[in-house]
């Protein structure tokens, strides 16, 4: 065929172009362009057509490739049903013939039933879609799962929302019965929003625990302190009898009195704390206002000791909470008090010291706070390994911790060495040969005894 024929015939009339916007021109007999939507007759017209040829000259033979190879027919369902629906909005000064063929998309997606996988990948993309064509139960439910298959917190929401709105209280509650994660992601979102309505939804799917939680969190907002009482007040009255909570009322109730206890010591304690106080800032400026550590008073409403028992403060967290107030005040000589408690087997029996954390974390700490020797040797004295307690009072330079666990160990050339280490005529280096001359001594005279035997 030359040229000239080559141009009439792509000219003539009978050979027109494919356009997308044919069905302007020939609409459907039923008006509708998604009824006529047959995705195996596109298949099968397309397994009869060769895609693509490639002359082989190994081989001489033609390749065909089908589009179910591609592509699978589930895709290719989801995909044609994408194609058919059309978020764009009517623009001014659009053409006539435009607008037409925009209307005619925008009421096909009204009448259209999509997916409900093709419609949550929409919502996940962010498109505006139009959920009111999933008119019965299962439909909103199969939409609902789609949504939560594929993992969108919005677009959960938005379908929730949805169904809320569409279902009878009843149905709502069952479809989130039947789907936890749903539950959590409508709590979630009514915490943010409309916190007493989560707390309501709570308890009634029997989650107790969770809702008290929720409304402590509730009351511990408010800004007014006697508003947050009231607030505390009413949830330890509705759950006193309630079993599944009760784990939790000792908080409700420590809450509440260090409230109250922030009420009235507000001005004792020079106006250092505030509404939203924890108890053991609390603590710390208790220990701060209190003098007398050697009696463990528990009549003074601000006395550390009482302040502990009536907001249960553990015993390790007071005595932390001791130590560091009273060396960063530089009050060393009350941290023996701290640690001294009378057995309570025996009440009768003297003080002795009694530490509920590691004496090692306790050292390091007074260490970077920077305590005196004597302090940290005090500490050190208590401890019962000997390596432990030489190693450690190496990393905190107590030289006569370090004498002390050497002459445990009976290691007298370690003592010789360090001895020559020290300044002349210190006190250390005297420290030190006492300690050699006491193991001396104690070496003659076993040798005596050895002999004589």
């Amino acid at each position: 065929m030359d040229q000239f024929d080559s141009e009439s015939y792509w000219n003539r009339s009978s050979s027109r172009g494919f356009s997308f916007d044919d069905d302007d021109d020939a609409p459907s007999a039923s008006g509708s362009v998604g009824s006529n939507l047959n995705v195996c007759n596109i298949l099968n017209d397309y397994d009869t057509i060769s895609e693509a040829s490639f002359d082989n000259s190994t081989t001489g033979s033609a390749l065909n490739l089908s589009i179910k190879s591609v592509i699978s027919n589930e895709a290719l369902k989801m995909l044609l049903q994408e194609q058919t629906l059309d978020d764009r909005i009517l623009s001014k000064g659009v053409a006539p013939e435009e607008e037409l063929r925009l209307l005619r998309r925008q009421i096909q997606t009204t009448f259209y039933n999509p997916s409900p996988e093709a419609t949550a990948h929409k919502l996940l993309l962010g498109k505006c879609v139009s959920l009111e064509v999933f008119k019965s139960l299962h439909e909103k439910e199969q939409l609902l799962d789609a949504v939560l298959k594929c993992g969108g917190g919005d677009a959960v929401i938005g379908v929730l929302l949805f169904l809320k709105k569409t279902l009878n209280k009843t149905n709502y509650h069952n479809v989130l019965e039947q789907r936890p994660q749903a539950l959590q992601h409508y709590v979630s979102y009514l915490q943010q929003c409309q916190p007493q309505e989560a707390i309501e939804v709570l308890q009634n799917f029997g989650k107790h625990q969770e809702a008290a939680l929720m409304q402590f969190k509730v009351a511990m907002a408010c800004n007014d302190l006697q508003q947050r009482k009231r607030k505390l007040q009413q949830l330890i009255d509705q759950y006193s009898g309630v079993g599944m909570v009760s784990v939790y009322l000792q908080q409700f109730e420590a809450a509440f009195k260090l409230l109250d206890l922030v009420e009235k010591e507000h001005t004792a304690l020079d106006n250092q704390i505030h509404l939203n106080s924890t108890p053991i800032e609390l603590l710390y400026q208790c220990c701060r206002k209190h003098t007398n550590w050697k009696e463990q008073d528990i009549t003074r409403t601000i006395s550390p000791f009482r302040l502990s028992a009536d907001l249960q403060i553990a015993p390790a967290q007071f005595e932390w909470t001791a130590l560091n107030e009273r060396a960063n005040a530089q009050a060393y000589a009350d941290l023996e008090n701290v640690f001294e408690r009378v057995p309570a087997w025996n009440p009768m029996k003297q003080k002795q010291f009694h530490i509920s954390f590691s004496l090692e974390l306790a050292i390091l700490r007074l260490y970077a706070l920077q305590a005196p020797t004597t302090v940290l040797y005090m500490f050190l004295s208590k401890m019962n390994n000997t390596m432990e307690k030489f190693e450690l009072a190496q990393r905190v330079k107590c030289v006569r911790a370090v004498i002390d666990a050497l002459a445990g160990m009976k290691d007298v050339t370690q003592l010789t060495q360090l001895k020559e280490t020290l300044a002349q005529r210190s006190e250390e280096q005297f420290y030190c040969e006492n300690a050699l001359k006491a193991l001396q001594t104690k070496r003659w005279s076993t040798d005596n005894i050895k002999l004589k035997l």
